[in-house]
């Protein structure tokens, strides 16, 4: 049973970290969007609508894993 429960923590732990780095991706995204619009220039070829979209989708990607966690950690 030990062994189940160190598991179920490490996994906990694993995807909470993943929605961080993702987080901090879709900030970087943000802001980047933010810059291309003040600009009127592209970022690393992306256009400002293709960094919104991206920070959209990174963000709710972040929200799954951080659900994912709270999930797994509450027995459910």
């Amino acid at each position: 049973m030990e062994d189940l429960n160190q598991k179920k923590v490490r996994w906990i732990k694993i995807t909470a970290l993943i929605g961080r780095i993702i987080v901090i991706l879709a900030v970087i995204a943000l802001i980047s969007a933010w810059i291309t619009q003040l600009t009127g220039k592209t970022f690393l070829g992306m256009t400002q609508q293709h960094l919104f979209n991206d920070a959209m989708a990174l963000a709710l990607l972040a929200i799954a894993f951080f659900l994912d966690a709270l999930l797994h950690d509450k027995n459910y």
